[in-house]
């Protein structure tokens, strides 16, 4: 892995043989901040569960935990990440610095993992390296999925209808997933699942995305 710039300045990181990046090339806070909380967390109420499918960077976790604070409400926060990025990398891309709050991502990345650990009032973080394919989740446990793997051409075995169902019977009565993704397959099998769908402007001027409910 490597660091590459974006084209709002700050950094993701590059994955040369995939050729695929953890976050957009057109900037990773403002597709963090559309994606996961203007169209994720912005559409539920008061203190939620949420899912999220690549902790990667811990960048989304790091904008969730801040508006949590903002908005004055409770996260428990359950983020899968089987393949951790080496800390010296994530000190290289500096979003703490960026975020105005290097101790909270700090803490965020020095969590213990495997166990629920509470980073302040509002965020409380679990981390664990099980894969979604195998990880045993709880039926109505969510009110929010955040569905940040790689793209679909490049980590094909988690964007599937078997997966979506799985996400569907996590997914709370009105619940939510967010992804960036827009591909006519992901739509199909999202349906199969049973989500409702809708298809915002997707971040950076990409023309839509994705947001799937569960209206029941």
């Amino acid at each position: 892995m490597e660091l590459q710039q974006t084209t709002t300045g700050e950094f993701t990181l590059y994955i040369p043989s995939m050729d695929e990046t953890y976050h957009s090339r057109n900037g990773a806070i403002s597709e963090a901040k559309h994606v996961f909380i203007k169209e994720g967390m912005n559409r539920t109420q008061g203190n939620i569960r949420i899912l999220e499918i690549g902790f990667g960077t811990g960048l989304n976790a790091m904008v969730t935990a801040q508006h949590a604070a903002d908005t004055n409400r409770k996260v428990f926060y359950h983020t899968l990440e089987p393949f951790q990025v080496p800390y010296d990398l994530i000190q290289k891309i500096g979003y703490g610095a960026i975020l105005e709050d290097e101790s909270l991502f700090a803490e965020i990345h020095n969590a213990a993992w495997e166990s629920a650990f509470k980073i302040n009032e509002y965020f409380t973080l679990h981390k664990t390296t099980q894969k979604l394919e195998y990880v045993q989740l709880q039926d109505d446990a969510y009110d929010l999925i955040f569905f940040d793997a790689f793209a679909p051409k490049k980590q094909p075995e988690l964007w599937n209808e078997s997966i979506f169902k799985k996400l569907y019977k996590a997914t709370r009565s009105n619940g939510v997933l967010t992804t960036y993704s827009a591909a006519g397959q992901l739509k199909r099998d999202l349906k199969s699942a049973g989500y409702t769908l809708e298809h915002p402007p997707g971040a950076n001027g990409k023309r839509e995305m994705t947001v799937a409910l569960k209206q029941w």
